[in-house]
């Protein structure tokens, strides 16, 4: 005679247990990895801007761009030709979702008020690149390319850091 098992209540119960347990001990992991994955996709996204940057500083006589650090408030006048980031390198290959972080729209979302979660470092607007400049505090001295910032994340979204792209086009990891 053939009898047929089926699980218990109790057995349900301890197997529906175990997997919650599993779940909850690889949700911090999982969160890990997408943080990890959003400061990679910014990482990316600078380096397409730094990439602009120098195609933009090769049409323009070794000069980088004039670029709006706060478009939402602008520091600069009409004037003074200030552009955004968008604006200035549109044509260089920066698009829309190239000025979007990850980490930027899940959190403070700068993207949103000013057009690009990429604040351009006011300090390198207009340099020759061939005579960096850096006046600091009344002081005045040279830089090279790879110590210039040209832009950063306008808030510390990764892991309590931010990345920066420097004029050389290599970018540092904030976290």
């Amino acid at each position: 005679m053939k009898t047929e098992r089926a699980f218990t209540l109790i057995e349900l119960l301890v197997v529906i247990a175990i997997i919650g347990c599993l779940v909850s001990l690889l949700m911090p992991t999982l969160a890990a990895v997408r943080q990890k994955a959003n400061s990679l996709k910014c990482v990316s996204n600078m380096r397409q801007i730094g990439i602009s940057a120098q195609l933009y500083i090769n049409d323009h006589g070794n000069r980088t761009p004039v670029i709006e650090p706060w478009p939402a408030q602008p520091v600069y006048s009409p004037a003074d030709g200030a552009q955004t980031i968008l604006q200035a390198l549109g044509p260089y290959g920066v698009t829309t979702p190239v000025l979007q972080c990850p980490s930027d729209l899940a959190g403070p979302n700068y993207y949103a008020q000013e057009g690009s979660s990429y604040q351009w470092f006011p300090m390198a607007n207009g340099q020759n690149t061939q005579a960096l400049k850096q006046v600091w505090m009344g002081n005045q001295g040279t830089i090279t390319m790879s110590r210039l910032f040209l832009a950063f994340d306008y808030s510390a979204v990764h892991n309590g850091g931010s990345n920066v792209l420097f004029g050389d086009g290599h970018v540092a990891s904030g976290d």
